[in-house]
């Protein structure tokens, strides 16, 4: 593999800043790897020829001593429901598939906006919602660790090219685990920020605000260090997306893992998980402890069986009307309360991403968002890392949850795991 596609995007833009690299190679070394691998993986849509103007732009204007911002010259990718000027988003439709927008997403514009350069819009299930990535128009993406299993869903192509090496990082959406599983299945890292911090506008059905209480926009990558970066440009409100809070964002650089009490457990019976699943786990929770973090084994109340009521609750609201919809939206807070009232006394928990690694495509699972959509209908931030490899060459990973506007803490802790345990492992396709 390219030594330029092993390093972070941080270390990217700070080495082309420094002049040490420039963007044009930087670009060519990942549209080479896209080229590699994608006739594997059916992840993505290239934009090769954007990307090296782009890139040759961005040499340009920094030979002339001008920084976009802190990601110029490094290239991205974006899950396909994302609107991108000029270029088709077709969310995995059909009756989209010639749909070109006249302009950005909000978080592609910021990304941009920090000199980002868009490399490729990513593969997704139809209307940017599901279990596995398949559509009509672009067909299945397959899992770099093994063809025979899923990348998950729905940012399953976002996943599936950034561990592959055709990326060094992108954003998806997760409105029950869209970011989370696939990360998961993958072996790269992820976040989903707090619900309330990024806006959803120009991102295809998620409209955010009062009418989407679940949806979260987030990176993806094979570095922790990366996620905070690309929080930080994407955050914050843009007027459109009424539901978008002006917060701050805390450095989890500023934190003592010592001062930090993380409630952790393997598995929640109304989800009972495989054997691999829940040692992962109790092996991060003593990565977690060897980093000075004192660890607890608690485990919520209700969590899953609850979650997936109101999961299923939700998801038949269209159909339901007056007092079916309130009722539906009193057992939301009373499960929030719930929720909130054991995260008193803990600063994050520890769990589960899914109850198994990536799964073969013939498996429908319907509890694959058992340990997700319980954050989702929280709203609360939630990372995930990879702490390990099964048998047969799959990731395993974990997922660390904390309170809200708290990203923080759970990037701090992925950070702990990260160093433990040694994070993303290029697939054998990659070399």
């Amino acid at each position: 593999m390219n030594e330029l596609l092993a390093l972070s995007a941080a270390q990217l833009a700070q080495r082309i800043r420094n002049k040490a690299i420039t963007s044009e190679a930087v670009v060519l070394a990942y549209l080479a790897q896209i080229e590699r691998i994608n006739p594997h993986l059916n992840a993505v849509t290239v934009l090769a020829d954007d990307a090296l103007a782009s890139a040759r732009q961005a040499d340009a204007e920094l030979a002339d001593g001008n920084v976009r911002g802190p990601l110029h010259g490094v290239p991205f990718s974006v899950k396909d429901t994302f609107d991108t000027v000029g270029l088709v988003s077709s969310a995995g439709r059909q009756i989209r598939r010639q749909r070109a927008p006249q302009r950005d997403a909000t978080v592609v514009h910021r990304m941009r906006s920090a000199g980002a350069i868009l490399l490729a819009k990513t593969n997704c299930p139809p209307n940017g919602s599901g279990s596995d990535t398949e559509n009509a128009v672009s067909g299945r993406t397959l899992n770099p660790y093994n063809f025979t299993h899923s990348p998950g869903g729905s940012s399953g192509g976002e996943a599936a090219l950034i561990a592959a090496g055709g990326s060094p990082l992108g954003l998806g959406s997760d409105t029950g685990g869209g970011i989370r599983i696939p990360a998961a299945y993958c072996g790269i890292a992820a976040l989903k920020p707090t619900l309330g911090r990024v806006p959803n506008t120009g991102a295809y059905n998620q409209p955010g605000g009062f009418t989407d209480l679940r949806t979260q926009i987030g990176p993806l990558s094979r570095h922790v260090e990366d996620l905070l970066l690309v929080l930080r440009i994407i955050d914050g409100p843009d007027y459109v997306d009424a539901g978008v809070a002006p917060m701050p964002i805390y450095d989890p650089e500023a934190l003592s893992a010592k001062e930090l009490t993380v409630g952790w457990f393997p598995y929640d019976p109304d989800s009972i998980v495989t054997d691999v699943v829940a040692d992962t786990v109790g092996a991060a929770a003593q990565g977690l402890a060897r980093g000075g973090v004192q660890m607890v084994e608690n485990r919520p109340l209700d969590l899953v069986g609850g979650g997936r009521d109101l999961d299923r609750g939700w998801r038949n609201m269209a159909a339901t009307r007056g007092q079916d919809v309130v009722e539906l939206h009193a057992a939301w807070d009373a499960y929030r309360t719930n929720l909130l009232q054991y995260m008193l006394r803990y600063d994050a928990i520890l769990c589960p991403v899914d109850h198994h690694p990536a799964p073969p495509f013939a498996d429908r699972d319907t509890a694959r968002f058992d340990y997700t959509a319980p954050f989702s209908l929280s709203g609360y931030p939630a990372a995930v890392v990879r702490t390990g490899t099964t048998s047969d060459g799959l990731p395993l990973a974990v997922q660390i949850v904390s309170h809200p506007w708290r990203e923080d803490i759970v990037l701090a802790l992925a950070a702990i795991l990260e160093r433990e345990f040694g994070g993303w492992q290029p697939p054998e396709m990659v070399g």
